[in-house]
């Protein structure tokens, strides 16, 4: 039997807050498989982001043990940690976080400045991810020039231009009217079915949800029920770039 891709065990992380101590995850264990589509499902305050953070290693556990693969996240130092997440994780989140002052195809160059190539090779790199998200034409548009559709599809060619094992989206859809919410959510079950992209999701709707192989709801720290199910398949026919 294979070993699952992300493994986490008694994991536990508190905050400080006016004094409190606030327990966001609470002795939590769980086992995700590669090429998985998860959606992390809960009311505010019940963990979701803050477990995703952990798996990204944009955060540390108090306590417990985060596997990703073969790599013991608590086993890293920081700049390894940043090393592994730089090559194995592709972060999305609900405010795209471009910057404006660059073109399209230079936002999605971006997390290749951390790796030993040269200009072409970037560029021909981000093209190619510009490609897969269908942003060909718009790759020297700015921010400004692009709907909001569009943004998030190259905030996404930007978390896979480095050929990442996880991409983690962190309310992918929040900003966009339900046309464009519908194009990024096709995009990213693309991405898991054709390139076997191992995705985490955390999203407060359920029709998002909906489209995820397995749905994880999460509750004061802890997990609920897990659904594996059939996804839903979006359709963002004749919304195409709007």
């Amino acid at each position: 039997m294979s070993q699952p891709l992300i493994q986490l065990r008694n994991v536990t992380k508190t905050y400080s807050r006016g004094g409190e101590t606030l327990t966001v995850l609470d002795d939590l264990a769980l086992d995700m498989d590669a090429g998985g589509y998860f959606a992390l499902m809960g009311p505010s305050g019940s963990g979701k982001t803050t477990l995703l953070n952990l798996i990204g290693g944009l955060d540390r556990a108090d306590t417990g043990s985060i596997r990703i693969g073969e790599d013991d996240l608590a086993q890293m130092g920081t700049g390894e940690l940043a090393e592994w997440r730089s090559r194995s994780v592709g972060f999305v989140f609900q405010g795209f976080n471009l910057i404006p002052v660059l073109t399209a195809r230079e936002n999605v160059e971006l997390p290749l400045l951390l790796a030993p190539l040269k200009g072409s090779e970037r560029k021909k790199r981000a093209e190619y991810a510009l490609q897969l998200v269908g942003l060909a034409d718009r790759m020297n548009h700015r921010p400004s020039q692009l709907s909001g559709g569009q943004e998030q599809r190259v905030a996404i060619a930007r978390a896979i231009v480095t050929d990442p094992t996880l991409i983690l989206a962190d309310e992918p859809t929040g900003d966009l009217d339900r046309a464009s919410a519908e194009q990024v959510l096709e995009l990213l079950g693309k991405l898991n079915g054709e390139l076997k992209k191992t995705i985490l999701m955390v999203t407060h709707d359920p029709h998002a949800a909906e489209c995820a192989k397995t749905i994880v709801h999460m509750d004061k720290g802890g997990l609920g029920r897990i659904e594996t199910r059939e996804p839903r398949k979006p359709s963002a026919a004749g919304v195409a770039g709007r």
